[in-house]
């Protein structure tokens, strides 16, 4: 079921992670996760029937958030993960 999201974040040309359920967007701008954010879910539960959890669902920076229990670092020079 979530080849179909894979399929649709791809075909918007957005660049994402997802490991199972676990999916991670990145937007240039607040203002940009929020539309991704809210078109994303609407998505999720109207076309795959699936249930976005609310509480595990932020916009935050990709340095500020743990994905898998990693974090990205904020350095051009030194990327990490």
């Amino acid at each position: 079921v979530l080849d179909e999201l894979d399929k649709e974040l791809e075909k918007r040309g957005l660049c994402f992670v997802r490991y199972a359920d676990d999916c991670v967007i990145f937007v240039r701008s607040k203002r940009a996760g929020g539309r991704v954010m809210q078109s994303v879910s609407r998505f999720i539960e109207k076309k795959l029937r699936l249930k976005v959890n609310r509480e595990k669902s932020a916009l935050g920076r990709p340095w500020d958030r743990k994905y898998l229990g990693f974090c990205l670092t904020n350095s051009r020079k030194n990327p990490k993960i």
